[in-house]
């Protein structure tokens, strides 16, 4: 099964590297390798995407519009909580997702006490990073992560509140993807430590023109879901031993 970006929790579940964990507050649960974090950023809407080879074309697979999504942005993912996902346009999404398209909020608020919509994205599962900014009053600030899963190309595609600056945010995360590569345990061929420099060295990406996306396009990435590599944590030096007891006189 493809790796799905968003899926309803609930607090209690395993921890995982795959997938988020959320408290009892449906709020996300942070980990020794998020550092520092920034957010919440507001979005109103987020869709999952994958690629379809025989039409040549992206489905929609699952999406929550008309809500409020808080994203963050740490040292080591972009991830994601939503506790309100059964209002707005509801939630609907395969596998793991609960499905709210039958019109009836109370049932859906029953079936969500509780729980959260949550999910993240590891930066080595980034292939991409891509934005749009808000021109005018009929676009809005987009922000798409691509990535693949079981061979798929897939993608996590946001509506972010009109006073962040995506262009920022976007270039923000391609520098610590770029400064968690570079950490981590999973050693770069010199091809990639050269591609990974130059993208740093190229600065921000040009603002795209009106119904275009720009793009920082990461030199490796490992599947969604799957990969465990990352920095080594921080370790304490072990205690001293204790001093041996004086011998008696």
């Amino acid at each position: 099964m493809v790796y799905n970006p968003l899926a309803v929790t609930e607090p209690g579940e395993p921890e995982s590297f795959a997938y988020p964990s959320i408290n009892r507050n449906l709020r996300l649960a942070w980990d020794d390798l998020d550092g520092d974090i920034i957010g919440p950023i507001h979005a109103s809407s987020a869709e999952v995407h994958i690629y379809e080879p025989g039409s040549g074309r992206f489905r929609k697979a699952a999406g929550v519009d008309d809500v409020r999504i808080d994203c963050y942005v740490t040292d080591s993912r972009f991830a994601m909580v939503c506790a309100n996902y059964d209002k707005g346009g509801g939630w609907v999404g395969g596998g793991a997702a609960l499905v709210l398209n039958a019109g009836s909020k109370l049932l859906a608020a029953g079936r969500s006490r509780g729980k959260a919509l949550a999910g993240h994205l590891r930066y080595p599962w980034l292939d991409s990073i891509l934005f749009q900014p808000r021109y005018g009053v009929l676009t809005a600030e987009t922000l798409r992560l691509a990535f693949n899963s079981e061979g798929a190309a897939m993608y996590l595609q946001l509506t972010l509140d009109k006073s962040t600056d995506t262009a920022a945010l976007a270039h923000d995360l391609m520098k610590r993807t770029v400064a968690y590569r570079q950490a981590d345990t999973h050693p770069l061929d010199d091809e990639e430590v050269d591609a990974f420099n130059a993208l740093l060295q190229a600065g921000p990406a040009p603002l795209p023109e009106k119904g275009t996306m720009a793009a920082y396009k990461l030199p490796n990435s490992w599947p969604a879901g799957a990969a465990q590599y990352a920095p080594p944590l921080p370790t304490t030096p072990p205690p001293e031993p204790a001093a041996e007891p004086e011998p008696l006189q």
